[in-house]
């Protein structure tokens, strides 16, 4: 009796041992670009510096940016005291035409009144004795032309300030056309403006990104570093990843609240690629597990789309994994750190804990994707084309809007 279960204990023995060694057999890492055989830490110091030469670049396209923003808010100041101008000339100008006007009316007038004293002179024969009254030829002219004169004289000013008239008016539909014009200058500057002010904020989160990127490649130098790697010595031979025989879930209760696939955007609008699936149904700062055991490959912190993220490097069945974790609160490991399905690596975040810099979230949330066939580190390198391109939907997860209540 005692011999059988010895025997059986044995055989149980041998086989958890069997098994145990599948499982977290030793396997090496297989990185594209970042991590792949052949690769050395002197590869990654010349990616280190490649990176820092783009956000050099970045940096001068920055400045580059908000001098060409600075120039067109100072030609939109410009035209519009421009405007201001004109409108002021336009005024003065309307104000002359005003005075010109009553002037002409009060010389219309005038003249309307000489006539019609010369018609009631004429039928009371008074015009006649004061024209026949001179005493001399002289005179008699004199007194004609002073008459002719009056009437002459009138009509001259009023034809000059009628010409007055038509000259302003002309001036000042010419200022209310160089208005209009400067009205869509403004509006020219003001949509450059916007598109630089686009251009540049763009240029601000991608500048961000580089620094996340070259933080995490420092990171990861020194993990390899601290590791024992040789300067020219093949990363995978210096590292290795355990394997794994399947899937855990990042956490013990959740509720699919965005499936794998296209999707209308909840912050940009337009139909976006959702990368991952997002669970919901956990307040923030639940815990988050590594739905695998593997290797911690890159951190990025307060990226502006996406917040706190670990990216993981797992294998499962022998095949590489990159598994990334999106919106965290908090983040309990570090770059290089070895995790198996206990570790807690952060904590949900997508809420009010993050909402002052994550601008891609509506609520609190974790966002988890899996990209299959390597070990990628996502930047805006060739890497990131395959880091997307490889994403699969999550194993292990029910459909969308359903609920599961174990890891």
């Amino acid at each position: 009796m005692i011999r059988r279960i010895s025997e059986f204990i044995i055989r149980v023995t041998l086989i958890f041992l069997v098994t145990f060694g599948y499982i977290f057999s030793p396997i090496g890492v297989n990185a594209q670009t970042t991590i792949k055989e052949g690769d050395t830490l002197a590869k990654l110091r010349q990616n280190l510096k490649d990176l820092q030469q783009e956000k050099a670049s970045s940096v001068n396209e920055q400045k580059k940016t908000q001098s060409e923003i600075d120039a067109s808010i100072n030609s939109i100041a410009v035209a519009n005291q421009e405007k201001e101008e004109a409108q002021n000339q336009i005024t003065i100008l309307s104000k002359e035409i005003d005075e010109v006007t009553s002037e002409i009316e009060e010389l219309k007038n005038y003249t309307e009144d000489i006539l019609v004293l010369y018609q009631k002179l004429e039928s009371e024969n008074i015009y006649i004795s004061y024209v026949t009254g001179a005493s001399t030829m002289t005179e008699l002219i004199m007194r004609i032309d002073a008459i002719n004169q009056i009437t002459e004289q009138n009509e001259e000013k009023i034809n000059s300030l009628e010409l007055l008239i038509e000259s302003n008016n002309k001036m000042s539909s010419e200022l209310e056309k160089y208005q209009k014009t400067l009205s869509e200058k403004v509006v020219e500057y003001e949509a450059k403006v916007a598109a630089l002010e686009g251009n540049l904020a763009d240029l601000v989160e991608g500048a961000e990104d580089i620094d996340s990127e070259i933080q995490g490649l420092k990171e990861l130098i020194e993990y390899y570093e601290k590791a024992g790697c040789e300067e020219d010595e093949d990363l995978t031979a210096c590292v290795n990843i355990a394997n794994n025989s399947g899937w855990t879930r990042p956490l013990t209760r959740g509720k699919i609240t965005s499936p794998f696939g296209w999707r209308i955007h909840p912050t940009k609008g337009g139909w976006k690629f959702h990368n991952g699936i997002d669970i919901g149904g956990n307040s923030e700062g639940t815990k988050i597990y590594s739905s695998a055991a593997g290797i911690v490959g890159k951190i990025t912190r307060k990226s502006s789309c996406g917040g706190n993220m670990v990216y993981i490097w797992v294998y499962v069945n022998g095949v590489p994994y990159t598994v990334v974790y999106m919106h965290l609160l908090k983040v309990y490991v570090n770059v290089g750190d070895a995790v198996t399905t206990s570790t807690v690596i952060g904590t949900v975040g997508g809420g009010a804990g993050t909402k002052s810099y994550d601008k891609c979230t509506t609520g609190a949330h974790l966002h988890y994707g899996v990209s299959e066939n390597n070990h990628y580190l996502k930047s805006k390198s060739e890497t990131y084309s395959k880091f997307t391109a490889n994403m699969i939907n999550p194993p292990n997860f029910p459909s969308y809007g359903s609920w599961f209540y174990s890891r």
